[in-house]
């Protein structure tokens, strides 16, 4: 599982925690994200006439996961449709017990929460993956039609990685049949584009892509 972005929205609307773990381009406006979401949320009730939350949703191949706590909502955006469900309900338990106070006051400060991205941060690498380079962006998948919609040099080394998973540069070029030069700037050339992500494991150069 990736997980591209995680929101921290109050029961009217508004967006007050965002950390987004993918390029700007991503998710356009976080401050509406909240908003909007609500919006979703309200029309799904009324239309189903009943109380019931919508627990995820899938957008544009991305899968929206979302939970209440008391006042607030977390809203986790990943590239998977199963639940993240221990990391939704440690974030919203963790932050309705540091905040909730906080949240009882009618005008608050924005920047109070900020502190709590590092939390997020924590909780998160213990679960899953988090394109900490910003070199994902949610809309970009690799899938058969973008495969093959790229240039012919390009699909060998997009392949090997679907394979693979994820793999480091030699990896990558064993898997390919290309020479190590070749398999790098090809995936530069795939990171640039949005396709590929990339962490440090071990101290070496791992790289990985949204299915």
């Amino acid at each position: 599982m990736i997980i591209y972005a995680i929101f921290v929205i109050t029961d009217d609307g508004r967006t007050i925690l965002t950390e987004q773990f993918q390029s700007v381009e991503g998710i356009k406006d976080s401050i509406l994200f909240g908003g909007v979401f609500t919006a979703i949320q309200y029309m799904t009730a009324a239309m189903t006439d009943s109380d019931a939350e919508i627990n995820s949703i899938e957008i544009e191949g991305l899968s929206y996961h979302t939970r209440s706590f008391g006042s607030i909502r977390i809203v986790i955006v990943t590239d998977v449709p199963d639940s993240p469900e221990n990391i939704i309900q440690t974030i919203g338990l963790r932050f309705i017990k540091k905040f909730g106070d906080v949240l009882t006051q009618r005008d608050f400060n924005l920047n109070v929460f900020e502190p709590f991205k590092k939390e997020i941060h924590e909780i998160v690498q213990e679960e899953t993956v988090i394109d900490e380079s910003r070199l994902i962006k949610p809309a970009l998948k690799l899938r058969t039609a973008e495969i093959f919609s790229l240039p012919t040099r390009l699909q060998s080394t997009a392949l090997a990685l679907i394979s693979l998973e994820k793999g480091t540069l030699k990896e990558i070029a064993q898997e390919s049949g290309q020479k190590i030069t070749e398999a790098e700037k090809n995936i530069s050339i795939l990171q640039n584009m949005g396709f590929v992500g990339m962490k440090e494991i071990s101290g070496e150069t791992t790289y990985f892509c949204s299915l």
